[in-house]
């Protein structure tokens, strides 16, 4: 029996072209959120043990405060970060409201973020009289203005709508950060564990992927090196048992 050790390199072709870091600690991440908000803390906490910085902002009311904006921006051109990640979290937020709000950290706005990650998480809070139905695609969200990509790169927007403690976007995504957060990216992430009818509307112009947790194999290819480890273990256990 050889007793080197077997080690698998996935094809050159197939490995993710991934936004590249220096670990986790240079990304900007705030949460405008109500210091009560359950899902949001736990989901705070699963970045922090990544080694996020994070910076909570808490709530009084879901309103949103354009002077937030205006403090963030003057923090990411006052450094050099490695991508930006915004949450608002059960927010009464307009569709205008929203474009206003990624649409100044574009590198018009903001030019050290250029070419970098720049994520939106909008949990808006359905509010009384306003029209939300599910779409062909069965989206969870349908705004009644259309839909409206970002023209710069490098952008994903992420919008849940949501309407009780029953599915919630927040917990969902702190579990799959921690069950596959070395394997799949955000966009991944976001879609798992939901039905089809509660899926978040995604709008990305992200040019590579977006993952939280670092790792040199990413994919099916974790997936065997995975295997592999546990190939390799009980081959040692059958080793040991014949010496015995």
């Amino acid at each position: 029996m050889v007793d080197d050790d077997i080690e698998i390199k996935p094809p050159i072709d197939l490995i993710p072209d991934e936004y590249t870091r220096n670990g986790n600690f240079n990304f900007y991440v705030e949460a405008f959120f109500s210091d009560n908000d359950e899902s949001a803390i736990e989901l705070l906490h699963s970045l922090e043990e990544l080694n996020f910085p994070v910076k909570r902002t808490a709530l009084d009311n879901p309103v949103f405060d354009p002077e937030w904006i205006t403090r963030v921006q003057k923090t990411v051109n006052d450094k050099e970060y490695d991508g930006i990640l915004l949450l608002f979290v059960k927010m009464h937020l307009e569709l205008q409201e929203m474009k206003n709000i990624w649409s100044q950290f574009t590198a018009k706005y903001c030019p050290k973020l250029k070419n970098k990650p720049k994520i939106f998480i909008f949990q808006v809070e359905s509010q009384k009289g306003r029209s939300v139905q599910s779409d062909s695609t069965a989206r969870k969200l349908k705004w009644p203005a259309a839909y409206e990509t970002p023209s710069e790169a490098d952008i994903l927007i992420i919008h849940d709508k949501y309407d009780d403690g029953k599915t919630d976007l927040l917990r969902q995504l702190s579990a799959n950060v921690k069950e596959y957060g070395e394997q799949e990216n955000i966009i991944t992430l976001i879609s798992l564990g939901f039905q089809c009818n509660y899926q978040p509307l995604l709008i990305s112009t992200m040019t590579k992927s977006f993952f939280f947790q670092f790792h040199s194999y990413r994919g099916n290819h974790l997936n065997i090196r995975k295997s592999q480890k546990w190939i390799m273990k009980e081959i040692e256990k059958l080793k040991s048992q014949n010496l015995q």
